[in-house]
């Protein structure tokens, strides 16, 4: 567990996030685990954003109330899933959903402390896997939408960002061309060379290549479908 001497868990422990990383860390040191290897040991950057983006996730679960089993179920199987975290890193996350539920932390100290440390490209990640969780059950509810809209004002994601962000997400048709770069069908060539050089540079893998393997896999991913999306909207539009 060398990776809790790093930095980032130091930032973390004397951040508003304290007593919720405190107590998984007391917890999972009377566990005596041992011979992990994964995600958290890579980047004291990377502990410090999935530390925030569970704690995150879970306050937006916890908008209408409450967290249900369901929830915590879906926010842990994105990190399992989507980030391919194991043994004693999934169990962390799964320490730091149950925490913030119990010790109930200030949103808006957690995304402005996450706002000091993170740059701008860092919080655009963090706001797309915000929305990535949040719908993992096909429902978006106005608590969590509300819940959601306050974290993107409070790291400082532009309203237009924040749209492009939210349409991948919520338009209502499928997962298209258009979808992937945040646009409306029928969208013209202009705003499709725009909306791609936007989340081009948002989504960029050297962005994040301070974050570890696992989410520099997950922006080449993003990378990957953006870039193919636009070459079809290239082609179909024909420009």
């Amino acid at each position: 567990m060398s990776w809790l001497l790093g930095a980032g868990m130091g930032f973390l422990l004397g951040g508003p996030l304290g007593a919720v990383v405190g107590g998984v860390l007391q917890h999972m040191v009377t566990k005596d685990v041992h011979n992990t290897r994964g995600a958290l040991n890579q980047s004291n950057h990377e502990t410090v954003f999935v530390t925030n983006l569970a704690a995150i996730m879970t306050k937006i679960a916890m908008a209408d109330g409450r967290i249900n089993p369901e929830e915590v179920q879906t926010i842990h199987n994105f990190f399992a899933q989507k980030l391919g975290y194991r043994g004693e890193d999934l169990e962390y996350i799964y320490g730091i959903i149950k925490e913030t539920e119990r010790v109930k932390p200030d949103i808006w100290k957690i995304c402005y402390a996450f706002r000091q440390y993170a740059g701008y490209d860092i919080r655009i990640l963090l706001l797309d896997l915000a929305y990535q969780i949040a719908i993992t059950d096909r429902i978006m509810t106005d608590a969590e939408q509300k819940e959601i809209n306050i974290v993107a004002s409070l790291i400082g994601i532009s309203e237009e960002e924040h749209r492009q962000i939210k349409n991948k997400y919520l338009l209502p048709h499928k997962k298209d061309s258009y979808s992937i770069l945040g646009l409306k069908q029928g969208a013209s060539p202009e705003d499709i060379k725009k909306a791609y050089r936007v989340m081009a540079g948002q989504y960029h893998p050297d962005k994040v290549s301070h974050l570890g393997k696992e989410l520099i896999d997950f922006a080449n991913q993003k990378f990957r479908e953006i870039n193919k999306a636009y070459e079809e909207l290239k082609k179909e539009k024909d420009f």
